[in-house]
């Protein structure tokens, strides 16, 4: 199989420092496009000399080799890093991916659910579908499951919400709910004096007066 004009006309670009064509030349390379064989390091090598550029669409497609180990050693601390760049740049798609790994704690990043909503809602603003149902299960009522729920923050763990006082007296008042039991074991193990002791809801206070 020959490569195409195309191709050599873009592997002509590419080597003369053109960001795109690297890239460019780095789909094709991954997908046997173009009349070139399929060759996941050669990809990586392009899409990671397009990301050191500064394309943002490369530094996404070099995540995603990391992620994935195709072309180079999985790794995903260089995942999210690349990820992030592209993110960064605003691309909507690693917007997405870097908004879901913050809130959940994912692919070599520490969790921080105020970071990823930030870019899940930057996504979801550019017309990303599934970034806005990520965001309504982050906001999602504890107690009942109403979903996009903005208020009323668990005051132990800081992650899960209640639509109001009354959704929140439920879960408190219960024995076996299991985000109730998560926050009991929390707030053991941060010890009497730990950062995480807080105060019961105020309707708890009075039925322990």
């Amino acid at each position: 199989m020959a490569p195409s004009e195309r191709a050599k006309r873009g592997r002509m670009a590419a080597e003369g420092g053109s960001a795109q064509a690297q890239a460019q030349l780095g789909v094709w390379h991954l997908k046997g496009w173009e009349g070139l064989e399929p060759d996941n390091v050669k990809a990586a090598l392009w899409f990671g000399k397009a990301a050191d550029l500064g394309d943002a669409f490369a530094q996404k497609c070099l995540a995603m080799c990391y992620l994935q180990g195709e072309g180079v050693d999985r790794n995903d601390a260089l995942a999210a890093e690349w990820m992030r760049k592209a993110a960064d740049q605003g691309d909507e798609v690693a917007q997405f991916a870097v908004g879901k790994w913050y809130a959940r704690g994912e692919v070599g990043v520490k969790k921080d659910l105020h970071l990823g909503k930030r870019f899940l809602e930057l996504s979801a603003a550019q017309g990303r579908e599934d970034a806005a149902e990520v965001l309504k299960e982050l906001r999602k009522c504890v107690a009942c499951g109403s979903l996009d729920v903005h208020h009323m923050v668990c005051s132990r763990c800081h992650n899960k919400r209640y639509c109001d006082a009354m959704c929140q007296g439920r879960h408190w008042e219960s024995t076996t709910d299991p985000h109730k039991l998560h926050c009991v074991k929390r707030l053991e193990s941060a010890g009497a004096g730990g950062s995480d002791r807080v105060e019961p809801p105020p309707h708890l206070n009075l039925l322990m007066d």
